[in-house]
C-alpha cells in the first residue's frame, strides 16, 4: 500500500477546494448545480494526479467523470440503486462514495480493488469484473423492489462494447418484456453504434424527453385505449408513427424494438446536460435507455489520442505521459511471444487465423493485425461465440489459434464442451494470464482453466516452463489434428535468448532435474524456476531434492513420472491453480499404483476468494515461493525423519 502520509494527503487534497468538501454523494448533493463543472474539473485532476503515481485503470475512468458526478448528483445512492459493468470505469465512484483517501492502494495488497466490490462499500451493489452483467443484475434489483412494493430508482451504467455482449442482449429482450421501471445508461466512448445527427436530433429528443410530452403521450394513449373499435386500430398506427419518426431521425430504433423507451444521444461530457436528462428520463415508467456520448482519457491529452495504451497504466509521468519501463531490456512477455510466433506462421501458413473475444493488445495479437489485419477476427466481448466459431472454423480446414484470457475462457466452457470437444475440432486454444493474475484480483484470477480443460473429452493441454517452450508449442500446434488443444502461460516475461529453446513436443514424459533423494519436488509449468532455485538453496542446506517439471499435464507419460519417483520416499506438487481443480489431482489420480513415493504435499490455492495485489506478493501468501517451497520441504523431511527414528528404536516390551 502506499506510504503517503495523513499529512501528505491532506496537503495534495487541498488543491481540490470543493473535492475535499465531498466524502460521499449526499455531501455533493448539497452543491449548486452550477459548481458542477468545476467539481468535475477537480475530480479528473485529482484522479490524473493519484494515477500518474501508483497505476490503475485510466482512460475510461477520465471519461465517465461527468457521468459519475451527473448520476450521484440526481440519484438518492445508495437507497437509489446504481450498478457498474464489468469496472473498469469505477474510480470516480469510489472517490466520491467514501473512498478518496485510499484510491492510492488500489490494486495493491490491502488496498482498494479496481472493480467494484461489495465488501469496500454498501454503494457497491455487485463485485464485477467481468461485460455484460449489469442488465440482469439491474432487471433483479427492479423486480425485487416491485415484488417488496418499494419506491427507489434502479440504473445500470454499461460501455458500447459490453452491450453487444450476449447476455446483455438476452437481458434486454427479457426487461423489455416484463416492463418494470428501470434505467440503463450506455456509456458509448467509441462512437460505435451510430453517429449524431445533430441539431434536429438535439431538438427532438429535448422534445421527447419533457414532462409535457410524456404526460400527454400517456393521456392520448389511454383516451385510445378507451375507444371502442377504433381504438386499438388507432393506439397501434400512433405507435407505428411514433416509432417511424424516431428511428428516422434518432438511432434508437433496435432498443424500441426491443421495447425500450430510448433517449439521446446526450453529450456525456456536460454535466449540466447529464443532470437534465437523467432528471427528466427517470420520470419515464418502464424500461429506459438513455445513450451518453463519453470520450475514453477525456482532459488528458495523451489518453485522449492514444486510450488503448492508457487503458490500465503503471505510474507516469503527469507532464509528458511517459511510462516507466515495466519490462527490461531483452525481457519479452508471453503476450509479445504469441503474437511474433503467430505473425510468422501466418506468413507461411494462408490458413491461420488468430480470433479474440476483444482482446487484440492484451493477447499480443497487434503485430499480427498491423500486418495482416484479415488474420486477427475479433469477435468483440462474446466468448461463448468465439468459442463455437472457432470450432466451426476449424471444421471448415481452416487453422483457428482462440486467443483468450484464462478467466474469460470461463465463460465459454459450455461451448467448449458442445460445440468443440466432443467433435474432436482442432481449436488451438492460447490461454493467456492463467494462474495468479495479481492486481486485477478474485474476478480475473486463472485458476480455473486447468480443471475445466482437464475435464473436456479429447483435449490436449500442455503448459509452458519457458517463453521458448511456449514458442514451441504455438508452432506445434499448427499441425496437430486430434482435438482440441490448450496451452496456458502467466502475464509473465522472460529473456529472450530463452526463445532458441525447442522442446521435443512429441515427447510427453516430464523432464528430471537432479537425482536427489531426500525428496522430490513436481513442478507444474512455469514454477519450475522457483522449485529449482529452492533445490539449489536446500542442497546448501544438506537437503538434497530432485525436480520434475510436468509441462505435457494430458498427455501425460505416468510410467516415465513413476520411474522418476522411484528413487524418493516422499513428493510435493507445486501449481497455481485452484488445489481441487488442479493437474495436481489429475495427476494423483493417474499414477500407477505400484508407485511407493508418497505424496504428502499439494502447494496450490485454495478454494477461496483469491485478492488482489502484486502476483509474487500473493503467490507467496499460499506458499508458491522459493521458501515456500523450502518451508514445505523441510517440514515433510522432518515428519518422514520422525517416523524413520520411531520405527527403527527397539521397542520396550
Amino acid at each position: 500500500m502506499s506510504n503517503t502520509s495523513g499529512l501528505e494527503m491532506d496537503k495534495l487534497i487541498a488543491k481540490y477546494p470543493l473535492l475535499k468538501e465531498v466524502e460521499y454523494p449526499a455531501d455533493l448533493r448539497k452543491l449548486p448545480l452550477k459548481a458542477l463543472p468545476r467539481f468535475c474539473d477537480e475530480l479528473r485532476n485529482y484522479l490524473i494526479d493519484t494515477l500518474s503515481e501508483v497505476g490503475g485503470h485510466f482512460a475510461s475512468n477520465l471519461g465517465v467523470i461527468e457521468l459519475t458526478v451527473a448520476l450521484h448528483y440526481v440519484l438518492d445512492t445508495p437507497n437509489d440503486k446504481l450498478i457498474w459493468d464489468v469496472g473498469h470505469q469505477i474510480y470516480p465512484h469510489k472517490i466520491l462514495t467514501g473512498r478518496r483517501a485510499r484510491l492510492r492502494s488500489v490494486r495493491r495488497k490491502g488496498g482498494l480493488s479496481g472493480f467494484p466490490k461489495r465488501s469496500e462499500s454498501e454503494y457497491d451493489l455487485y463485485n464485477t469484473g467481468h461485460a455484460g452483467t449489469s442488465i440482469s443484475q439491474l432487471l433483479g434489483e427492479a423486480v425485487a423492489r416491485d415484488i417488496q412494493g418499494l419506491q427507489h430508482h434502479c440504473a445500470c451504467v454499461i460501455g458500447d462494447a459490453s452491450i453487444a455482449s450476449g447476455m446483455a442482449f438476452e437481458a434486454l429482450n427479457h426487461g423489455g418484456h416484463i416492463k418494470t421501471n428501470c434505467l440503463v445508461i450506455l456509456n458509448d466512448n467509441d462512437h460505435s453504434i451510430s453517429p449524431n445527427v445533430g441539431a434536429l436530433n438535439q431538438y427532438l429528443n429535448s422534445l421527447i424527453m419533457s414532462p409535457l410530452y410524456n404526460k400527454s403521450r400517456r393521456l392520448w394513449y389511454h383516451f385510445l385505449m378507451w375507444l371502442p373499435v377504433l381504438g386499438p386500430i388507432m393506439q397501434h398506427f400512433s405507435h407505428r408513427v411514433e416509432r417511424s419518426i424516431k428511428d428516422l431521425l434518432t438511432p434508437g430504433g433496435f432498443f424500441s424494438d426491443l421495447g425500450f423507451r430510448y433517449f439521446g444521444p446526450v453529450n456525456g461530457a456536460d454535466v449540466l446536460d447529464l443532470v437534465r436528462a437523467l432528471n427528466k428520463v427517470l420520470k419515464v415508467k418502464g424500461p429506459v435507455l438513455l445513450h451518453a456520448y463519453t470520450q475514453k482519457g477525456k482532459g488528458y491529452e495523451p489518453a485522449e489520442k492514444n486510450p488503448i495504451t492508457y487503458h490500465s497504466v503503471s505510474k507516469f509521468n503527469r507532464e509528458d505521459g511517459r511510462f516507466e519501463k515495466k519490462i527490461a531490456n531483452g525481457e519479452v512477455s508471453y503476450s509479445q511471444i504469441v503474437g511474433e510466433t503467430l505473425l510468422e506462421l501466418a506468413q507461411k501458413n494462408e490458413k491461420l487465423v488468430a480470433i479474440t473475444p476483444a482482446m487484440i493488445e492484451g493477447s499480443g495479437l497487434r503485430p499480427l493485425y498491423d500486418a495482416m489485419p484479415e488474420r486477427v477476427h475479433d469477435v468483440g466481448i462474446a466468448e461463448q461465440h468465439s468459442m463455437a466459431y472457432a470450432g466451426a472454423l476449424a471444421a471448415g480446414g481452416v487453422v483457428p489459434y482462440l486467443c483468450i484470457y484464462s478467466t474469460f475462457l470461463n465463460r465459454a466452457l459450455d461451448q467448449l464442451v458442445e460445440d468443440v470437444a466432443l467433435m474432436k475440432f482442432p481449436v488451438r486454444m492460447v490461454v493467456d494470464r492463467a494462474g495468479c493474475v495479481g492486481p486485477d484480483g478474485e474476478t480475473h484470477q486463472g485458476l480455473y482453466d486447468v480443471g475445466m480443460l482437464l475435464a473436456m473429452p479429447h483435449t490436449a493441454v500442455y503448459a509452458p516452463a519457458t517463453g521458448g517452450e511456449l514458442k514451441a508449442m504455438l508452432e506445434y500446434m499448427e499441425h496437430y489434428a486430434e482435438g482440441p488443444i490448450a496451452v496456458r502461460f502467466p502475464k509473465a516475461s522472460c529473456h529472450r535468448s530463452s526463445l532458441v529453446e525447442r522442446p521435443d513436443l512429441n515427447d510427453h514424459r516430464p523432464l528430471l532435474f537432479g537425482d536427489g533423494t531426500d525428496m522430490a519436488i513436481v513442478a507444474i509449468g512455469v514454477l519450475r524456476d522457483m522449485a529449482l532455485k529452492a533445490q539449489a538453496e536446500l542442497a546448501v542446506e544438506g537437503v538434497h531434492v530432485r525436480v520434475i517439471n510436468v509441462t505435457w499435464i494430458r498427455p501425460l507419460d505416468f510410467e516415465a513420472l513413476a520411474e522418476m519417483l522411484a528413487g524418493v520416499n516422499n513428493f510435493i506438487i507445486v501449481e497455481d491453480s485452484y488445489i481441487l481443480s488442479s493437474a495436481a489431482a489429475w495427476i494423483l489420480g493417474q499414477l500407477p499404483g505400484a508407485v511407493k513415493a508418497r505424496h504428502c504435499q499439494t502447494i496450490a490455492f485454495p478454494q477461496e476468494a483469491i485478492d488482489h495485489g502484486g502476483r509474487s506478493e500473493i503467490m507467496a501468501d499460499y506458499g508458491l515461493s522459493v521458501d515456500g517451497i523450502k518451508s514445505a520441504v523441510l517440514q515433510n523431511c522432518q515428519v518422514e525423519r520422525k517416523i524413520y527414528d520411531s520405527l527403527a528404536k527397539p521397542s520396550e516390551a
